[in-house]
């Protein structure tokens, strides 16, 4: 499970983001998760709960919305959603693509004191 990882990677960059700004601590994080990013919110959600934290984060609730997937087709120059990384081109059916979102996992707003 990728998810406990990325949560304790998660709780690292929050302890040092608390420390550099000077503040006390986290009340609540604000997640996007791409549904491309092969990360399971339902699980990253289990694991934040689960796992032990520094204290700056004791209480903090996390936030989790979805991001969908984008690509621009290379050969059409179409712009569509990709609901996963097999998706067509709806536009001509092509494969050959530039994925434009969906498969980053980013901290959009963080709430301390």
């Amino acid at each position: 499970m990728h998810e406990l990882s990325l949560c304790r990677s998660l709780c690292r960059s929050l302890e040092e983001e608390v420390r550099q700004r000077g503040l006390n601590r986290v009340l609540r994080v604000e997640l996007a998760v791409g549904s491309l990013s092969c990360v399971e919110p339902g699980a990253l959600q289990f694991a934040f709960e689960a796992i032990g934290k520094p204290a700056c984060l004791e209480g903090c609730t996390l936030g989790i919305h979805r991001v969908p997937g984008r690509a621009r087709c290379r050969a059409c120059g179409n712009c569509y959603a990709l609901h996963d990384w097999l998706g067509d081109c709806p536009e001509c059916g092509g494969q050959n693509r530039d994925i434009e979102g969906g498969d980053e996992v980013l901290i959009e707003q963080m709430e301390a004191c």
